[in-house]
């Protein structure tokens, strides 16, 4: 595409929301293409959540912490120490910590890189490090560091640690008892509160309309290639979420070039790479996007065709989309998330596809894009409301190609709440080109 017409494309998706959706007649065959109405979600003045939810999610984990006499929680893992105290940094080999004692507010640990960073956050009390790898140990030096704040004989819960990184923790602080605590975190991440939720459809306003990008790039311009729809796309969505967006902390547009968007036979690959085939008539195409904002992680992903379906491609769509939508409504409060799984693949079973099957129907969302716990076989969680989930049970024939759609989904009491608000019915899924 030419520089022209791809600033043309960019000032025409510019504005468009896929918010509120209507159809409209092409002159194709009677198939429907859809004209997305701009419909901009109301923005609170931050795109991320701010220093007292921190505070409050810190005293949350005391009150745990209280339960499990802990003297106080080591964090290492880059997730956790965003989710407790919002500290965001690019995480590399060079450890960064966040101490949580029984009570008062964290402490951090930080390579000397981050020194001048950490002092604009809400977190004053710091200790830094050189660089890495140092003369001495860096998880040792925390931890020395640790013992040092009275905490030499106390009870200090750690994360999963490897054996040889548990033995430097051993070395800095010997006389102190450290106990396995990883569950304390990640369980506490499973449940959003309103706020969190908040920033989630914020991000959702961005991965719906990364899918309506490159639903008019397909459009636009026909016959395209994977890595096209994909850079199209990328360009289309940095440049709104660069317009629209209050803060640009914790902001990510996953590679390569920002999703997966195979066609053809390529769509029963679920995690297929970009390639350069040509899309045609007769595809079936998979646009798959994620967006994250303020940390936060949501999915959109969306099946098409391309041109009037068969009446075997109508037959793997709506195997998918009655696992889809039975997973959704199933989502809720109490469900067990194995069984959840297990009553949405069986429509693809029943529907006589069960050899298509090739992967479970979800998985948690929220600080990673791929979080405890999985909607899947093997996983006994009892939901609870607020926990979110991506809801993408898929059907794949490799001799022709497969579908699948992606909703984020908040469990509540009676079923789902599906955060996107993109259609996902035959009718408004098919493409002229």
């Amino acid at each position: 595409m030419g520089d022209s017409n791809r600033r043309q494309f960019l000032r025409t998706v510019a504005g468009t929301a896929a918010l509120t959706v209507s159809a409209e007649m092409t002159s194709f065959a009677g198939m429907r293409r859809l004209r997305v109405n701009a419909a901009m979600q109301d923005a609170a003045s931050h795109d991320r959540l701010q220093p007292d939810w921190y505070r409050k999610k810190i005293h949350q984990v005391q009150q745990q912490m209280q339960k499990r006499k802990l003297d106080a929680l080591l964090l290492l893992n880059a997730h956790n120490v965003i989710y407790t105290t919002g500290y965001f940094h690019l995480s590399t080999e060079r450890p960064l910590a966040a101490l949580i004692p029984k009570s008062g507010d964290p402490v951090l640990f930080v390579p000397e890189l981050e020194s001048d960073q950490v002092k604009l956050w809400w977190v004053k009390d710091y200790e830094s490090y050189f660089d890495f790898p140092g003369p001495v140990n860096r998880v040792r030096w925390i931890f020395e560091r640790v013992a040092k704040r009275g905490l030499d004989r106390g009870k200090i819960g750690i994360e999963d640690a490897s054996e040889a990184r548990l033995k430097h923790m051993k070395l800095g602080a010997p006389n102190s008892t450290l106990v396995n605590a990883a569950d304390l975190i990640e369980r506490l991440r499973w449940v959003k509160d309103d706020d969190e939720l908040r920033i989630m459809r914020r991000a959702m306003y961005f991965a719906d309309f990364t899918v309506q990008a490159g639903r008019e790039f397909v459009l636009h311009h026909g016959g395209v290639t994977e890595d096209q729809i994909l850079k199209a796309t990328a360009d289309a969505v940095a440049d709104k979420m660069s317009a629209e967006l209050n803060d640009v902390v914790g902001v990510g547009i996953a590679p390569p070039f920002g999703g997966l968007v195979p066609f053809g036979k390529r769509s029963a690959f679920p995690h297929a790479m970009p390639s350069k085939e040509r899309l045609k008539t007769g595809d079936a195409l998979i646009l798959s996007f994620g967006a994250e904002l303020g940390g936060y992680s949501v999915e959109c992903e969306r099946s098409f065709s391309v041109g009037k379906p068969t009446d075997y491609a109508k037959r793997l769509f709506d195997a998918m989309l009655a696992a889809h939508d039975t997973a959704a409504e199933n989502l809720k409060e109490g469900a067990i998330a194995e069984e959840v799984d297990n009553k949405s693949l069986d429509q693809i079973r029943k529907a006589g596809f069960e050899k298509f099957l090739k992967h479970r129907t979800g998985h948690g969302i929220g600080l990673e894009g791929h979080e405890s716990p999985w909607i899947a076989e093997g996983d006994r969680t009892v939901l609870k409301e607020g926990m979110t989930f991506s809801c993408e049970p898929g059907v794949y024939d490799p001799n022709w190609g497969g579908f699948r759609h992606s909703d984020t989904v908040i469990v509540r009491k009676e079923k789902g709440e599906i955060m996107n608000t993109y259609p996902t019915r035959l009718e408004d899924m098919i493409l002229a080109i």
